[in-house]
């Protein structure tokens, strides 16, 4: 199974990379429709909700919610912004999980790459941190790109150590 989802994210991570602007303009663009139909629905529910305080507190947090998508939908540099920020905490979690993990996994050959793995993963939160808020949507699709595609490799590596060290029980438990 580990070999299985290293060799999708690769893929991934491959397919992110060769278009990686129109990757994170799509991205930006969903999270945009997301929020408005999270917004009208929350809006639709407030008409149901018991009490005038909730009806117009859930009321007025589904107009915010589906404001800002439609904000995000036609101004997608803010939105783009957002998700960076997101995506740096994305990657600093990222990044401390897969040193954790490779410490965990560090008496099996393979090891090192999820190491490796982690700590680009830091490296781009730092690259982020400096261009925030301008990295924009490429930045997204690449920086993403580039963490599937080292995380799958990585993934395949260690689960290849794991089959030759006959440590199949470890390839159950390791939480993706």
């Amino acid at each position: 199974m580990l070999m299985l989802i290293g060799v999708a994210l690769t893929l991934f991570g491959v397919l992110l990379l060769l278009s990686p602007a129109a990757v994170g303009g799509a991205v930006v663009r969903l999270v945009a429709l997301v929020l408005v139909v999270t917004g009208v629905v929350q809006l639709l529910h407030s008409l149901r909700s018991g009490g005038s305080a909730n009806k117009l507190i859930s009321a007025l947090l589904g107009a915010i919610v589906a404001g800002v998508g439609v904000l995000v939908w036609f101004n997608p540099e803010l939105g783009s912004g957002f998700l960076t920020a997101l995506l740096m905490i994305f990657f600093v979690v990222n990044g401390l999980w897969k040193l954790t993990n490779a410490v965990r996994f560090r008496r099996y050959r393979g090891w090192t790459w999820l190491l490796i793995s982690g700590l680009v993963s830091l490296v781009f939160v730092y690259l982020l941190w400096n261009q925030w808020p301008l990295s924009g949507a490429w930045a997204i699709g690449v920086l993403v790109g580039l963490d599937l595609l080292l995380t799958g490799i990585a993934l395949i590596l260690l689960a290849r150590a794991l089959r030759r060290a006959g440590s199949s029980s470890y390839l159950d438990t390791i939480q993706l």
